[in-house]
């Protein structure tokens, strides 16, 4: 009965030890997750995963906008005109363009949201007095129609009394440049008296620029003219969309 005893007696501790290492793997299994690897780093849940990613909408930019003022400094300097005398007038209103009066009556420009007019010299001793006009409208189309309308009223011009003559021709200065040739004494060419008269368009302003009375040919009047229009086109850069 001894032997017996201490033969069977030993089975129980290495049953007890079976059992303490399969609860040890199990709870080792439980802790740790597929996830718990050197360096791994957790993955996020399916419902996270599926979440829209929101994009990005473009700004939009509006179109900058051009002047709707009319600053003494956007006509063109006294000096430019050489005046003989010192005599100068200026309006601010919206007023009708200093055309012939036998022209087409385009009156004040449609649409202007603001005008200035500049008047050089007093005409005494058959001087010439240098006169420019300047309109701006909130867009340029407004001013494309007021540009349009002022053409066609020059194209309109008619000398009634028989003696004098108008011609329309284009003008080379910025958008719908045009001119208007004046002779005191019927049509000729540029050897005869008279005056002459621009007009022509930037962005949004429209100018004229012309000499009234005077003594000089139309050669010389057209000369001067246009190059004082080129001058007074230069000073509207503002009223593009691009600036200056």
């Amino acid at each position: 009965m001894t032997q017996a005893a201490r033969t069977t007696s030993p089975a129980v501790p290495t049953r007890v030890r079976g059992v303490l290492l399969a609860l040890t793997l199990a709870v080792t299994a439980v802790a740790c997750s597929p996830d718990d690897t050197a360096g791994g780093a957790p993955a996020e849940s399916p419902s996270r995963s599926a979440e829209p990613v929101a994009s990005a909408t473009p700004g939009t930019t509006a179109a900058p906008a051009t002047p709707t003022d009319v600053p003494a400094d956007a006509l063109l300097p006294a000096e430019t005109f050489g005046g003989s005398t010192e005599a100068f007038t200026e309006s601010t209103a919206v007023e009708p363009w200093r055309i012939p009066d036998s022209c087409g009556d385009v009156g004040a420009p449609a649409g202007a949201a603001a005008m200035r007019t500049h008047a050089h010299g007093d005409g005494t001793e058959e001087t010439v007095v240098g006169v420019q006009q300047v309109a701006a409208f909130a867009v340029a189309d407004d001013a494309v129609a007021a540009a349009t309308a002022l053409v066609e009223a020059l194209g309109a011009c008619t000398d009634t009394s028989g003696v004098g003559a108008y011609a329309v021709e284009p003008v080379a200065v910025g958008a719908q440049g045009h001119g208007l040739a004046t002779w005191y004494y019927g049509a000729g060419d540029d050897t005869g008296l008279g005056t002459y008269l621009a007009v022509t368009r930037r962005g949004s302003a429209v100018t004229l620029v012309s000499g009234e009375g005077g003594e000089r040919t139309v050669g010389n009047a057209r000369t001067e003219t246009v190059a004082q229009t080129q001058q007074a086109w230069e000073l509207l850069c503002g009223y593009e969309v691009a600036g200056c």
